[in-house]
């Protein structure tokens, strides 16, 4: 039943945009827009309403912000002139907050999400500022330092600081878009020639950067018997019959000394 459904809708929607795209419609404008916007609208909470059931598939998430995007592109084009950079970037902000819900859902399993989340805002930024941005380098030095936020961003964001690799990329990244910016005026100064030192100096900090102390890393816990456990009690009839009955032991429960966690001297005979 499920799969007749989407095989429907797919037809359907297929039918549909080939109708939009050739042109058939336009004499109806602006009511297949709205009408395409509903309809995605729809669909997302469809997508919104089974990730609720079921949180564990959080991938839904995916196609509910991009169908909210495409529902939003859509009603930009019916009821605003608006330019094409500034509609085609709501595909890349949806893809952005599909990522970052994501990541707020669990925020240690999934720190992942943090790059395709910033990388896909970047490029909305990017691609909504060429509509009225011109300049080519400043474009390129938006895309590279965006994207060299981006990794610093997810070094700031980890407390135990375990992805202290993202500095690496976001620095070069940082550089790029330092260069892209003023290359015409660095080329005199003779930066451009010389920044891979950069990289270098990056490469040996990372070598001889102090370690950690090993006690603030996570120990390894062994849970050793007591004292004495391990020494066999000697034999006493009377005491035996007095002893109380040992408890049993729940199902699960350690009730024996592990092997191993004492060690015995034995006396040299020699």
């Amino acid at each position: 039943m499920r799969s007749a459904a989407w095989s429907i809708s797919l037809v359907a929607g297929g039918i549909f945009l080939l109708l939009f795209n050739l042109g058939w419609l336009d004499a109806y404008a602006p009511w297949p827009l709205l009408l395409l916007a509903a309809a995605c609208a729809v669909s997302a909470l469809f997508f919104f309403a089974a990730f609720g059931r079921d949180r564990q598939e959080w991938w839904r998430l995916l196609p509910a912000w991009t169908l909210v995007s495409l529902a939003t592109m859509a009603l930009t084009s019916a009821l605003a002139e608006a330019d094409r950079a500034f509609i085609a970037a709501q595909v890349f902000a949806g893809l952005a907050l599909a990522f970052g819900h994501i990541y707020l859902l669990a925020r240690h399993e999934r720190w992942w999400a943090i790059l395709p989340g910033g990388f896909m805002l970047v490029l909305a930024l990017v691609v909504g500022a060429s509509a009225w941005v011109t300049a080519t380098e400043l474009l390129a030095a938006l895309l590279f330092v965006g994207l060299g936020l981006v990794f610093f961003l997810l070094y700031l964001l980890d407390q135990k600081r375990r992805q202290w690799w993202a500095l690496i990329p976001g620095s070069v990244l940082l550089v790029f878009g330092a260069l892209a910016l003023s290359a015409d005026r660095m080329q005199d100064a003779g930066f451009v020639r010389w920044w891979p030192l950069l990289l270098i100096v990056a490469g040996l900090f990372v070598a001889l950067r102090p370690r950690r102390a090993r006690e603030n890393r996570d120990k390894f816990v062994i849970n050793s018997a007591p004292r004495g456990a391990m020494q066999p009690a000697r034999p006493d009839k009377f005491a035996r019959s007095a002893a109380p009955p040992v408890p049993r032991a729940a199902l699960g429960e350690y009730t024996q000394p592990a092997p191993g966690a004492s060690v015995e001297i034995l006396p040299d005979n020699d």
